[in-house]
């Protein structure tokens, strides 16, 4: 039965076609029934008849079938290099370097562990993790402010005293606050910078 193929590496076959095409235009004979499904298993040959032959060679298969594998292993170690990279650079960024890359950053999701640095978007802001935590709805960036921080426009290190409602807004031992205290007295008004060190109970 003669068959038109495109040739592959080293006399094996790439493609076949009944007619004959751009691509498969040599001319073969097969020996045996074609199986479609192994066609890169097929060697050619020139026979007695000068004529171009081809057949099944099971060791041509077997070699070809491990190539392939190897071939998918490859791929997908390079996909996994390539996201360890991407992620890499995203996480080591400068919140200079994050904010040139704001878009490639995740969408902040509720029931998430994040961990303190991580870079995040909330209505196409960029913010940075402060502590590790698991979000919550009510634990918003735009409103959690002991928990992120907008990069683009970090709020004061040493903010006034507010206080807590409850886990979200907390403070956290080595926070800075400013505290405010009005003495009646003296007609006057003092101020200072206060850092927090918390009891192992909570209190301070």
């Amino acid at each position: 039965m003669q068959i038109y193929i495109e040739y592959g590496l080293n006399a094996t076959i790439k493609n076949i076609s009944s007619v004959k095409t751009e691509q498969c235009y040599a001319p073969v004979f097969f020996d045996d029934p074609i199986d479609i499904d192994k066609i890169e298993g097929y060697m050619t040959y020139i026979g007695s008849d000068s004529q171009t032959h081809a057949s099944f060679d099971q060791a041509t298969w077997e070699a070809y079938e491990r190539a392939k594998e190897e071939e998918r292993a490859r791929k997908q170690a390079q996909a996994m290099l390539d996201k360890l990279s991407y992620k890499t650079v995203l996480d080591s960024a400068t919140d200079d370097q994050a904010l040139e890359m704001r878009p490639l950053y995740p969408e902040w999701q509720t029931g998430i562990e994040y961990t303190k640095g991580t870079f995040l978007q909330y209505d196409s802001i960029l913010y940075r993790v402060l502590q590790d935590h698991t979000s919550q709805a009510d634990w918003t960036p735009d409103k959690a402010v002991s928990l992120y921080v907008n990069v683009a426009d970090p709020q004061d290190p040493y903010p006034p005293f507010k206080k807590p409602t409850g886990a979200h807004d907390a403070y956290s031992k080595g926070d800075g606050i400013t505290f405010e205290e009005s003495i009646t007295a003296r007609k006057s008004t003092g101020m200072c910078i206060v850092r927090l060190n918390i009891k192992t109970d909570g209190s301070l």
